[in-house]
């Protein structure tokens, strides 16, 4: 009968072919464990304070891409971790042409900068000298263009006239008595465009106290029409609707008044 007891060259092997497994495998447990540290260390720590690999401009095309990075700061030592995304994007509002900046980090070393472009709702003429040059206002009541014309053909632009300005240049902002009326502009513009088409020149009024109306000048018509400051989508198709009624009544209309809400016209005199 066995004792149940194992002597000598009996006794097992596995449990040293175990250890030894064991310390193998610990060791590439190890060295993974370092690997990755150093892969995270590099990724977390090292790689976001490098330069930039890539940064892409879009939105405005043919902007000067070196003034857009040199105003919001980015240089070629720039980093992911030293970009400061707010004060950069209020910064790139400096130039005449944007409207607003978006700048988008993409860990952990590329940035994407978007901008938005001004759009035309009127167009001005400023003098420099003896010289006369176009000048482009937005919705924000912003001249953001002057001597350059950067509209299409098709946009029909109104021309502004009366405007008191001193002195015009690319960024300079209009008094704010002006800025509901340039707004409303913008919202004909892209609403309505075939009604502002129908309109060759703004002129504006200014009152003795305060405020000011509008003459507006239809295009291919011989009559000028008087309107509040407060121009309008339906503002401009009354004042179409009663061109056509009041040129079958008389040929002679000289001027059309809508300031009352009630549309009085004045005829030309004959002698």
């Amino acid at each position: 009968m066995s004792s149940g007891y194992l002597y000598g060259d009996e006794l097992p092997a596995q449990p040293a072919a175990h250890s030894a497994g064991d310390r193998k495998l610990k060791r590439i447990l190890a060295l993974i464990g370092v690997i990755l540290g150093a892969e995270l260390i590099w990724l977390f720590g090292i790689s976001p304070c490098m330069p930039l690999s890539r940064i892409n401009v879009s939105g405005i095309p043919g902007i000067d891409e070196a003034a857009v990075l040199a105003l919001a700061g980015i240089g070629s030592h720039s980093s992911y971790m030293s970009i400061n995304t707010k004060p950069a994007e209020e910064a790139l509002l400096a130039l005449p042409l944007v409207r607003s900046a978006r700048i988008i980090k993409h860990f952990p070393n590329r940035i994407e900068i978007h901008l938005e472009r001004r759009r035309p709702a009127a167009m001005t003429f400023a003098s420099r000298g003896e010289r006369i040059y176009p000048a482009l206002i937005d919705g924000d009541g912003m001249i953001y263009s002057v001597g350059q014309v950067g509209i299409r053909k098709d946009e029909n632009l109104p021309v502004i006239s009366g405007l008191i300005l001193e002195e015009v240049y690319p960024g300079m902002k209009l008094p704010r008595i002006y800025n509901a009326f340039f707004a409303r502009l913008e919202t004909l513009h892209r609403d309505a465009p075939e009604l502002l088409a129908a309109i060759s020149e703004i002129k504006i009024n200014h009152k003795n106290y305060d405020g000011f109306d509008l003459t507006l000048y239809p295009a291919h018509k011989g009559v000028r029409v008087r309107v509040s400051d407060d121009i309008s989508e339906e503002t401009l198709r009354y004042m179409l609707l009663m061109l056509d009624v009041l040129s079958v009544k008389s040929r002679n209309i000289e001027e059309i008044d809508f300031r009352t809400g009630t549309a009085s016209y004045k005829e030309a005199y004959s002698g």
